[in-house]
């Protein structure tokens, strides 16, 4: 997260659109999981008509981290298509979906349910199949349910959120007298998709749905700017800091869990979080706090995925 130069601002503004869209045909949780995992971690190729390059029907790939491999694995079973591809030199595993009627599967689960401009892609892979292969498959608009109407904030988190669990060390003139904890959830994305998105689509900016996400934790909305080299980056970052906005995470997260390795995370963020509210921080609490982010995020080496049972089609 770090960089040479850096920048945050703040929005409170809250152009939502309130159209509601069409009945999707998706499963009730297991479909708006789908949709937030692929517009985090996934893409949808379409071939371009003005390309000379070799034709290819649409495909769907998603990229997990290696230590998600559990996760890609059971959503290849249980959805019954794709292939799992381990990338141990570039440290993910891919789940790729190309057969004809698997991509159809995935776009029937996830349309209707999608939240940002990355649904521009699942609108070029419907009209290529209702063009090329007679299909009469719907475009269905963006979600504009509430964000904790459904599992999509889970699937979207699951590729692009994060826990954090910080020790601070307490001073006063200058000495150290003891340590506090901090803990944040936050969820960071680029500005703007990389294509042309309409306005009916909901248009190019991620500044609509992260709007929402910030309304709905009821915190503020930043924007990040990053310089490295001769490359700026420009992101929106929704950051969870205190306890109103925290049992919001909780509740959210308990109702509509994570799959991927980022549940055990959220688990020991939990018990943080408990072990330390409303107490003075003893000798024994700080060992626990140290003892959970020696295993941390990156440095969990033994990962327990029985979650995963609970996840169906």
């Amino acid at each position: 997260m770090s960089s040479n130069n850096e920048e945050l601002r703040t929005s409170n503004d809250n152009p939502f659109n309130t159209q509601e869209s069409k009945t999707p045909s998706g499963g009730k949780e297991f479909g708006p999981y789908l949709a937030g995992l692929i517009e985090a971690d996934g893409s949808i190729a379409v071939h371009d008509a003005d390309s000379k390059g070799q034709k290819y029907r649409p495909k769907i790939i998603v990229v997990f981290s290696l230590a998600d491999k559990p996760l890609a694995e059971k959503l290849a079973s249980i959805t019954q298509v794709g292939v799992i591809y381990v990338k141990t030199g570039d440290g993910c595993v891919l789940w790729q979906i190309q057969k004809k009627e698997d991509v159809k599967k995935i776009i029937s689960l996830i349309n209707g349910y999608m939240r940002t401009p990355k649904i521009e892609a699942l609108h070029r892979a419907i009209n290529w199949f209702n063009k090329y292969d007679n299909c009469n498959i719907d475009c269905l608009d963006l979600d504009t349910s509430p964000i904790d109407s459904n599992s999509w904030l889970a699937g979207f988190v699951d590729g692009d959120g994060n826990f954090t669990i910080n020790l601070i060390d307490r001073k006063k003139r200058g000495l150290v007298t003891g340590k506090r904890v901090q803990t944040f959830f936050r969820i960071e994305v680029r500005q703007n998709y990389h294509r042309e998105v309409t306005e009916k689509q909901g248009g190019i900016s991620y500044f609509n749905i992260l709007t929402k996400i910030s309304a709905f934790l009821t915190v503020n909305l930043y924007t990040r700017t990053r310089i490295q080299g001769d490359k700026v980056f420009y992101a929106f970052m929704v950051i969870s800091y205190n306890a109103q906005s925290h049992e919001l995470v909780r509740s959210y997260f308990d109702t509509f869990p994570l799959y991927s390795s980022k549940y055990l995370a959220y688990k020991d963020w939990c018990r943080v979080q408990d072990l330390v509210k409303g107490k003075t921080l003893t000798k024994e609490m700080l060992v626990e706090v140290e003892s959970i982010k020696a295993q941390f995020n990156s440095k969990r080496k033994i990962f327990d995925f029985s979650h995963l049972d609970s996840l169906t089609l």
